[in-house]
């Protein structure tokens, strides 16, 4: 099909052909039969059957060798696009550490006496601790330190045990970190005063027979954790063990089972506010020594400004800590190195100052800009880096003096550290020393090979959007393996270079796409037309992270399974039915069926539908008068996992990262209204909806003079509902409002529901509670409350991409599905939907909403499911439902005066370092188009993204 572009915009796109020039390193050398070509060859043939696969075609790789010894380029693939490079980012902070600390440098942990000691060992005063982030410090350590104490004469501490981190920021947890991975010693929380890695391993043994609970016990041993066990002993010789820390909580919930002659389960947990775990563990070893302290000694925070230590501790040097932290990927080693960094260098123990300081030492690589580091062990998924980049600093680590230290820390390939179990037997064990990175759907491999020849060859292989893991090793040990052989590389005899295909739309399109600012980005983009004719595509099979695209197969699976007329219901239940005289004897029920729509009648409404106000009138209106019982919520519908799988946690006070349950309120959130006092240094003006006191505001905010500058915040205390109002607020501020989450979503629908009845006359027992349960089946049923259809809903939830309403419908489907509403039953049910209109499930959904990183699918997955649904009877729901350009949604504001607007109707999606579109496109001659963008990577700014998707739509709309 051949399409003509109408002269305006060709015009325009002539000019920018002369204006974007691109300049890209050849995957291949000059001279068709030169090693490097064959060393080429192989590794491009490889990927290309990597892309015949299906479980593994979505895998898309940046790859840079460098032979040190020629200095020159042997190969590069993708090598200036961005990737989540995992444990890969450890070679930035520790290449970083060694050069501004140096390979000698050591960590202290001090003791203070604040007070005196008297002639007969008693300190009449405080015993103080101090950590300057020794990563290393272990119980030993402690036990060694409390000697000393013991040593210079100190008998006895009546005073208490004080604490000093602050040599590090409060920031526990990196930029972006995950949720459930918290519990877990490798998401260790990060302190300046730390001991075993601030976490506890537990131990869980078989009871003596099956039917017994199971045997716990802790290293080291403390009273600052709580082990709640819940595991029992089974026949047999396997353990299905859980564990779990809610948020905000020092608590370790061990579920499961363990065989009788299973052997022991151990698992490395973590605890919130590591400094009193190590004031606890350091409480045991002063007493384990002979020290007394008073029966009430409290472990207290403080800060030592002054004085001379009384007793210190002094780590291992550097060079040898990294060998712990690369050979064996520590995490908690890295992140304590990178504060290190920053207190060392800036004054400042915090993340950002230590990616200041490794962004200082790597500009000297050459590496100026274009990349993203938010963490020391890149655990987060916010970092972004190149092979090229990371081959530019191998380059530069040659030429400095602790290039041995950094080169003994790396694991070897077949001997040890992360690589001790890769390429045994084969030609690069013991020939490549490197860092390896791993994560769901990430794996990289950085360092150096020895080449047959002797030559040294930097090189570094970063692959993402895995859909199954060994693919990703894979990869990496088969370049390994040819780099190793290098020169000796044969030339694959079946290889032929693929051709780049050419489309009707390439030459207005490619421009677009390979404009020197999108160099960092990874773009999947496929454009066809509803007869399923491919009229331009890029990548469109890699397995990117789609943001709020996702939501697109949500609600088509919602739209198709459940019906467009589909309505939620919440059910009210009583022990007996209603009393004639309003005098209920017994308990009042509330079961909810995951309506996302559930509100209070006040400016947290966005819908119609099911309001507190009018069940709580209803009830009235049926001449009830008091309840004697408890109001029991039944949210059994739905699991009770309150977020998604790889949701962040420093996303968790705020409105689009919200609480799930069955029956859950104003989208799981309570909103603050908020602005300046009437003057300067008088508390800023506060009011909460809806009025409940499920909600705790504490007001620390202050109004200031016009013009200062504004610092006001609204945070949530972690696993609790006590908000916070810190900063300052200019007088001259307008006033605004946030939406906050809460916890527990069904307890807040029940505190809403019982003020609300209390307001219409409607009275409790003075014993009566509110509590999480089900209906039984002797209750009656009262009435059943519907919401509006789920056409309404789900032009709601795509308009104004609602994370609580695509998350409800999730589970919602997993529900009406498999009887499971579950997150994961219900990514099953759009998964199987796709399949049914014609697409692939080869692809990963965790959440319905796209709000997590952990999601990865193609582009091409997406058109499938918007192109089957133009089949489908839910079809015109479907695309009403969707955000117009220049019109409303999120589109709202996008494409406005251009021949897009009105013309594209598609689904946003924009979180960091992603941001996507897709829907469908009428162009003149009014064909309806359907396309998708994916774009994932580093980019100077976010309108990059947007300008690309806003350019490629104006073209599209203006074809004829």
């Amino acid at each position: 099909m051949n399409y003509r572009m109408a002269r305006r915009t060709l015009s325009w796109f002539l000019m920018m052909l002369l204006l974007l020039q691109m300049a890209a390193v050849p995957a291949f050398a000059e001279g068709g039969n030169s090693a490097a070509n064959s060393l080429a060859a192989s590794v491009e043939k490889y990927l290309k059957d990597l892309q015949q696969n299906p479980e593994s075609i979505g895998l898309y790789t940046g790859i840079a060798i460098y032979d040190l010894t020629d200095q020159t380029y042997l190969y590069t693939h993708n090598e200036k696009r961005n990737y989540i490079p995992a444990s890969n980012m450890k070679l930035f902070t520790t290449i970083s550490a060694l050069d501004r600390l140096g390979p000698d440098y050591q960590w202290k942990t001090e003791v203070y006496i604040d007070g005196k000691v008297n002639p007969g060992g008693v300190l009449q005063g405080n015993l103080l601790l101090k950590g300057y982030g020794d990563p290393s410090l272990a119980a030993e350590d402690l036990e060694k330190l409390a000697a000393v104490v013991k040593e210079k004469g100190i008998k006895q501490v009546n005073g208490d045990l004080l604490l000093d981190e602050s040599y590090f920021d409060e920031e526990r947890l990196g930029t972006g970190w995950m949720w459930d991975d918290e519990p877990y010693g490798y998401s260790a929380q990060i302190s300046a005063l730390a001991v075993h890695k601030n976490f506890a391993t537990a131990t869980v043994a078989p009871g003596q027979k099956a039917g017994d609970p199971a045997k716990l016990s802790i290293e080291p041993a403390n009273a600052y954790l709580t082990l709640i066990n819940q595991v029992k002993t089974v026949e047999g010789n396997k353990s299905a063990i859980s564990v779990e820390r809610p948020r905000g909580k020092n608590e370790i919930i061990l579920t499961g089972t363990i065989g009788v002659t299973s052997p022991a389960y151990t698992e490395d947990v973590t605890m919130e506010d590591p400094a009193l775990f190590v004031g606890d563990v350091w409480k045991q070893k002063l007493s384990a020594a002979g020290i007394k302290l008073k029966p009430k000694t409290e472990l207290k925070k403080t800060t030592v400004k002054t004085g001379v230590p009384f007793a210190a501790h002094l780590s291992m040097p550097l060079r040898e800590l990294i060998v712990e932290l690369n050979k064996e990927s520590d995490n908690f080693y890295a992140e304590m190195l990178l504060k290190t960094l920053g207190a060392t260098q800036k004054g400042n123990g915090s993340f950002q100052a230590g990616t200041q300081v490794v962004a200082d030492v790597i500009k000297r690589a050459g590496i100026e800009s274009g990349y993203t580091q938010v963490d020391g062990s890149g655990l987060s998924r916010f970092d972004l880096i190149t092979a090229e980049q990371m081959v530019k600093l191998l380059v530069f680590l040659e030429d400095q003096d602790y290039r041995e230290a950094l080169e003994a820390s790396l694991p070897i390939a077949g001997v040890d550290g992360t690589l001790k179990n890769r390429l045994k037997g084969t030609v690069a064990e013991n020939k490549v020393f490197a860092k390896t990175g791993s994560m769901g759907g990430v794996n990289s491999l950085s360092g150096f090979v020895t080449a047959k020849n002797g030559h040294k060859l930097a090189f570094s292989i970063i692959v993402n959007g895995i859909y199954k893991s060994k693919y990703g090793r894979e990869l990496q040990d088969f370049v390994a393996i040819q780099m190793a052989t290098y020169p000796e590389v044969p030339y694959p005899g079946d290889y032929t270079p693929e051709e780049t295909k050419n489309y009707d739309l390439s030459e207005w399109l490619d421009p677009i796409l390979d404009k020197p600012e999108a160099a960092g980005l990874t773009a999947g983009v496929i454009i066809k037309t509803l007869e399923g004719e491919v009229l331009y595509e890029r990548d469109a099979d890699s397995l990117l992270t789609p943001a709020s695209n996702l939501k697109l197969l949500t609600t088509a699976a919602a739209l198709n399974q459940l019906g467009p007329d589909y309505t939620f219901k919440t059910e009210l239940y009583g022990d007996a039915p209603l009393s004639p005289d309003g005098n209920q004897k017994g308990n009042l029920y509330l079961k909810g069926y995951g309506d996302p729509t559930l509100h209070t009648e006040d400016e947290l409404k966005v819908q119609d539908g099911v309001s507190i106000e009018g069940i709580a009138s209803w009830m009235k209106g049926q001449g009830l008068t008091r309840v004697n019982g408890n109001l029991i919520l039944d949210e059994s519908y739905f699991d009770k996992q309150r977020l998604g799988l790889g949701w962040a946690w420093d996303d968790e006070s705020y409105y689009y990262n919200p609480t799930l349950g069955a029956l859950a309120l104003n989208r799981g959130t309570v909103m603050v209204e908020y602005e300046p006092g009437k003057e300067a240094g008088s508390p800023v003006t506060w009011n909460l909806l809806p009025q409940t006191s499920y909600a705790k505001v504490i007001n620390e905010a202050k109004t200031v003079e016009a013009g200062e500058e504004n610092t006001f915040a609204i945070q949530r205390d972690r696993g609790t509902n006590t908000i916070r109002l810190t900063g300052n607020l200019p007088a001259d501020d307008s006033g605004d409002y946030e939406r906050v989450p809460v916890e527990e979503p069904a307890l807040y629908v029940g505190t809403v529901l019982r003020e609300a009845l209390t307001k219409e006359g409607i009275s409790f027992g003075p014993k009566s509670s509110i509590t999480i349960g089900q209906v039984p089946s002797s209750a009656v049923k009262w009435n059943e409350f519907k919401s509006l259809p789920l056409s309404d809903i789900v032009t709601y939830l795509n308009k104004h991409s609602d994370n609580f309403y695509a998350e409800m419908l999730l589970k919602a489907l997993g529900a009406a599905k498999s009887g499971e509403g579950s997150a994961s039953a219900g990514a099953e049910a759009v998964q199987e939907e796709l399949t049914t209109l014609g697409g692939s499930s080869n692809f990963d959904m965790i959440d319905g909403s796209g709000l997590t990183r952990y999601n990865l699918i193609s582009a091409r997955h997406i058109a499938s499911m918007l192109e089957g649904m133009t089949k489908s009877d839910a079809f015109e729901a479907y695309d009403l439902s969707l955000p117009v350009a220049g019109v409303d949604g999120t589109l709202k504001n996008r494409l406005k005066d251009t021949p897009a607007q009105g013309k594209l109707h598609g689904k946003t999606g924009s979180m960091t370092g992603v941001n996507s579109l897709s829907g469908y496109i009428t162009t003149k001659n009014g064909e309806t188009l359907i396309l998708s963008i994916i774009l994932n990577g580093y980019a100077i700014s976010s309108d990059v993204m947007t300008d690309i998707q806003d350019q490629i739509a104006t073209i599209l709309a203006d074809m004829e």
